[in-house]
């Protein structure tokens, strides 16, 4: 698997191939590209909407957005998208372990259909990052073609879009943080679940029921001792 924009720029054009070669990968990106326009697009409306009845806990807005384009990807050529998600997640490595596997898990049915055409799957995950309650949603799409030669040698085009959003805390149930906790950390980590649910707690208690200024000031406070 690779990058549609790396296989653009391995292009010279100093030959009547490459040429050819460098407008078909030109004409993947733009279709690959378009596509996820029209994902985050549909992402930005639900925000705007407030989510919807399967999906409760949703954030008040995108904070982040991401998106790239790939052609040829098959099964266990994945380890783009885990860097990606390495980069675009921010949590603590057991939590970040935990998230990368479930995307890799939900990602698999997807990347193994070769079925000819269009496939399109999304996917949402809740989870603690950064002492923060965290939606990351996943839009993926996967073209493929009935043979390797229709365009640029390629087997099929592959492209996703992810928007991160921050969920009210006040919102979740005890129930679903220590679910999502544990989901991302281990049920055989009990300790480490333990600590970094009281961690949360801590640190949620110190801007509970204040304000911005209010929230800074006791913030510098709790630093300086």
């Amino acid at each position: 698997m690779a990058k549609i924009v790396s296989k653009i720029d391995e292009l010279t054009g100093k030959t009547e191939q490459e040429r050819i070669l460098k407008e078909q990968f030109g004409f993947l990106q733009k279709m690959a590209q378009a596509k996820c326009a029209q994902f985050e697009s549909e992402l930005k409306t639900m925000f705007t909407n407030g989510g919807t009845a399967e999906c409760e806990v949703v954030g008040k807005r995108a904070i982040a957005y991401y998106n790239c384009q790939h052609v040829d990807i098959k099964t266990g050529c994945d380890a783009a998208i885990m860097e990606a998600i390495n980069m675009f997640f921010n949590g603590g490595d057991d939590v970040k372990q935990g998230f990368q596997k479930l995307i890799k898990t939900a990602l698999d049915t997807l990347i193994g259909n070769t079925s000819m055409g269009e496939h399109e799957e999304k996917m949402f995950f809740v989870y603690p990052e950064n002492f923060a309650i965290v939606r990351v949603d996943v839009k993926c799409y996967k073209y493929c073609f009935s043979s390797t030669g229709i365009i640029a040698n390629t087997e099929n085009v592959f492209c996703y879009t992810m928007a991160k959003s921050i969920v009210d805390h006040t919102k979740i149930t005890i129930d679903e943080l220590l679910y999502m906790v544990t989901e991302m950390i281990g049920a055989d980590k009990i300790e480490e679940v333990e600590a970094f649910v009281n961690q949360l707690k801590k640190v949620w208690s110190l801007l509970e029921n204040k304000t911005t200024n209010e929230v800074m000031t006791t913030w510098l406070e709790h630093n300086d001792k």
